[in-house]
């Protein structure tokens, strides 16, 4: 009989300006325990709609003896503070707090695990503590965040919202100058401040990636046989890096919930590998 699940431990980690909310998803008792992950959302919406995928990998992860930390960062889903107040510094914070936390508890080899902007943010942290982790796995890393970031901001032209002043913007540079003036912005329910939005669009994605870290690249695609998205295609040429492939529907975006059994059994087989090997296994 497969072992039954163990609900995960939700808690408040202290942090600046208030608390976050996580959930611990611990190594299953009967495996042996291998490491832990902290597990970087994406942003915004993208975050809701991920968090089935979330929730399933990181069940998945521990039944195979690796533990899991979720965490909402500051100004997100149920932590302190408001996104309108949120920032990019802040945030790399909250996964330098989250990775803390879990080298505590496990006492073992501890790595992240990002998803979309989440992977951008993983990687930033992973730059300033490579000797702290173990591994690094990014699924869909977005390989331009100002072209994302446009896009987002193109959702309150397409819902034609005015500006904080009452006078409607026509284009994402109209938007990019109020944020610039200090003015909030709503974008799809969310509101944004100039700064956080200024951090995103300055993030180069090709950058290196911390050399001797294990890093594995899991991009879910819609149809395998077909070449890499120009952007990907880039990013995996600054980082002379093919990433796995794996079929199955872009969760993070559809209105309704969809899961993707087969990325979570290629993470999983990737991270137990990775982490069986530190221990010399």
């Amino acid at each position: 009989m497969k072992p039954l699940a163990v609900a995960p431990l939700p808690f408040y980690l202290s942090a600046a300006h208030g608390e976050r909310l996580c959930l611990y998803h611990a190594p299953a008792a009967h495996r042996p325990c291998l490491g832990g992950l902290v597990y970087v959302a994406p942003f915004a919406e993208e975050m809701n709609r991920s968090r089935r995928m979330a929730a399933l990998q990181a069940q998945a992860l521990a039944q195979q003896g690796v533990g899991v930390l979720l965490i909402d960062l500051y100004g997100c889903g149920d932590s302190a503070g408001e996104l309108a107040e949120a920032s990019w510094a802040v945030w790399r914070d909250d996964i330098g707090l989250a990775i803390d936390w879990l080298q505590q508890r496990m006492h073992a080899p501890v790595g992240l695990w990002g998803l979309r902007l989440g992977a951008l943010l993983a990687l930033e942290v992973a730059r300033l503590r490579a000797a702290d982790l173990a591994l690094l796995l990014l699924w869909n890393p977005l390989a331009d965040a100002q072209a994302y970031m446009t896009q987002f901001l193109r959702l309150q032209l397409a819902a034609g919202l005015g500006s904080a002043c009452g006078q409607a913007a026509n284009s994402v540079a109209a938007l990019r100058a109020q944020l610039q003036q200090g003015q909030l912005l709503e974008v799809g329910g969310y509101e944004l401040n100039g700064a956080l939005v200024a951090s995103i669009d300055g993030l180069q994605a090709t950058a290196l990636p911390p050399p001797g870290l294990p890093l594995h690249w899991l991009e879910l695609v819609r149809d395998a046989t077909l070449p890499l998205a120009p952007g990907s295609a880039r990013l995996a040429q600054a980082w002379s890096l093919t990433p796995q492939t794996v079929t199955g529907p872009a969760f993070w975006s559809t209105p309704e919930v969809t899961t993707c059994p087969a990325l979570i059994e290629a993470s999983c087989a990737w991270v137990r590998t990775t982490l069986e090997h530190a221990h010399g296994l």
